[in-house]
């Protein structure tokens, strides 16, 4: 085989880019066309020799390995990051586009060894979504891969009609192969006739922020006192109860994307709520011991939770998410998911085990995601690999100060974000290796006011 590669910066041109379909499965009101791959820019690895056109035309199917019908990707050392651009015809208004599919022919790896997913940009929100991966595609047979794009598609499309599909392994563990990469696109018709209309109109936008190693995100974590603005960063992680509506506005207004705090394990004697779902709760300082409540947290003026009983947790935990949607935030952060390892702390009988705490965890990413909040796991370090399906990205505390850090790799290889924080050392020291292993991470204190020193400055 030819196995001339083009690398890293490339950029591959095609000058077809509309071709129309009649076989789509859209609406009567609908217009059907198939745009192709303009160009492909690559900015981590390299792509083989054959021209882009290739990517017009299935060609393949089984174990075929024809190499004049399909593009190689490979990956560098690390990963290979490639965008495929699209162009809208000139005369095409975004408006008008009602739904888009993206469709790809795919060979390579399987998702255990090495996973390649497919993403969206959304130019209005300022974010990569992922739509899809080789999860289920069989090891080195082609596959069809038929992806829908979620929510308004005008916001797919950027102010030179272009829309973008980012291709991109974990790994550099192989290659992989596409012969064919298209958006079927779905076009109003103008003159519908009688002018009708869905009259629940479009549901709402099932996904989420997800953040990946490569945005590279500085944060701030401040959950006491005046939410300090000053900071140079990208997410702002605040108590869920003390930051009001309009703060979090303001944040978001700044170009920040905001986490929202709260303890999903434990109970604050202090939060107003656990009066409001349990009526034998009468004072801020409850010490019993009815169901779901258990054994006292050391050196915190908490008590764990029987996370057992998600019956009984369900109204709380659940009120409190959709507080989170209240007051427009954009990923939630329940803190304290790790009670399982506490066992000499939570005085339950029988003891919790680890299929309790995955239940229990997987049950709060799923109600996050059925509200549309991006969700992270916090700390749980022993469970990373059971749960980096469920969760979007993950935050730590001291994993340096406790030589943890490598077990988050299991998240960055998933191409999500993980956060942290170091409470002792010297940033000048743990920075360095945090960024090796793509981690986003800074110095606080414990009080976590709004004190810090970001590793971006390292």
């Amino acid at each position: 085989m030819n196995k001339n590669k083009q690398a890293s910066g490339t950029v591959l041109r095609h000058g077809l880019a509309l071709v129309f379909s009649a076989l789509l499965p859209f609406s009567a009101a609908s217009q059907a066309l198939t745009l192709e791959v303009d160009q492909i820019n690559v900015s981590q690895g390299y792509v083989s020799s054959q021209p882009i056109e290739v990517l017009g035309n299935m060609a393949l199917s089984g174990s075929q390995d024809n190499w004049d019908e399909y593009i190689e990707f490979s990956p560098d050392s690390d990963r290979f990051r490639g965008d495929f651009v699209f162009e809208l015809p000139g005369d095409l208004n975004p408006d008008t586009l009602t739904s888009l599919v993206v469709e790809a022919n795919f060979m390579g790896e399987s998702r255990n060894n090495q996973r390649w997913l497919f993403k969206i940009r959304d130019f209005q929100n300022k974010r990569w979504i992922v739509l899809g991966d080789n999860t289920e595609a069989e090891e080195w047979q082609w596959h069809n891969f038929w992806l829908e794009v979620p929510g308004d598609v005008s916001r797919f499309v950027n102010s030179q009609g272009q829309l973008k599909i980012r291709y991109q392994s974990n790994n550099d563990q192989d290659v992989s192969n596409l012969d064919y990469m298209a958006l079927e696109v779905a076009v109003a018709d103008t003159d519908p006739g009688d002018g009708g209309t869905d009259p629940d109109g479009p549901g709402p936008d099932p996904y989420w922020w997800q953040p990946t190693p490569a945005d590279n995100l500085s944060w701030q974590w401040q959950l006491q006192g005046d939410i300090d603005h000053n900071h140079d960063v990208r997410v702002y992680d605040v108590d869920l109860f003390n930051v009001s509506a309009n703060e979090i506005a303001q944040l978001k207004a700044e170009g920040r994307t905001v986490i929202c705090y709260f303890s999903a394990g434990t109970y604050e004697g202090w939060r107003d709520d656990w009066k409001e779902h349990f009526s034998f709760i009468t004072d801020d300082s409850y010490t019993g011991s009815e169901p779901p409540f258990a054994g006292n947290m050391a050196d915190w003026d908490e008590r764990w939770l029987d996370i057992r009983r998600i019956d009984l947790l369900t109204p709380i935990m659940t009120s409190r998410l959709d507080l989170a949607v209240e007051k427009g935030c954009d990923a939630v952060e329940p803190d304290n998911v790790d009670a399982w390892t506490n066992s000499s702390e939570v005085r339950l009988s029988p003891a919790l085990t680890a299929d309790d705490q995955l239940t229990y965890n997987k049950w709060l990413a799923r109600q996050a995601h059925d509200r549309g909040l991006s969700i992270g796991l916090k700390n749980d370090i022993e469970q990373l690999a059971d749960l980096v399906d469920d969760f979007d990205w993950a935050l730590n505390e001291q994993c340096f100060q406790y030589n943890e850090c490598e077990e988050y790799s299991v998240f960055v290889n998933a191409d999500k974000a993980v956060f942290g924080v170091e409470y002792q050392g010297n940033p000048a020291d743990f920075c360095p290796r945090a960024k090796q292993l793509g981690l986003q991470w800074m110095k606080k204190k414990l009080d976590l006011f709004g004190w810090r020193q970001g590793c971006e400055d390292y």
